[in-house]
């Protein structure tokens, strides 16, 4: 029998991707919860992939990761609070302090690309 996946520390994990994807000039970061429905075991999982667009460093677009929603439930929480906190303040963007960040504050915008269906399937966009 499989041991429960550990979940994801969100504000260490958000610090890495959002270093990687400056260090690496994407500029955009796509968290999608999608049902998986294999035969044998059905579950949500969470996808981030990273995406560029750039006339400078040419364009790109690459999966960052793949984990099961209930070990990414701890991120999705993190940047709910976040939109939540820009949302209340009426912000444009987010600005996101933390010590794990080499310059200690990221600022990024939020879209929501599809809002959760019948399945609990949700895709939203973070940009850099």
């Amino acid at each position: 029998m499989a041991n429960k996946g550990e979940k994801v520390d969100a504000n260490q994990f958000l610090a890495m991707i959002l270093q990687y994807s400056r260090d690496e000039h994407f500029n955009h970061i796509n968290f999608s919860v999608r049902l998986n429905r294999n035969p044998a075991y059905t579950r949500q999982v969470l996808n981030v992939d990273l995406k560029r667009i750039s006339k400078k460093y040419g364009n790109d677009e690459r999966s960052y990761i793949s984990m099961t929603a209930d070990e990414g439930s701890q991120i999705l929480a993190l940047l709910n609070n976040l939109k939540e906190a820009m949302y209340a303040d009426g912000a444009e963007k987010i600005v996101w302090q933390t010590d794990l960040l080499t310059r200690s504050e990221q600022e990024f915008g939020y879209r929501q690309i599809r809002e959760r269906d019948q399945y609990n399937n949700l895709e939203f966009e973070l940009l850099l």
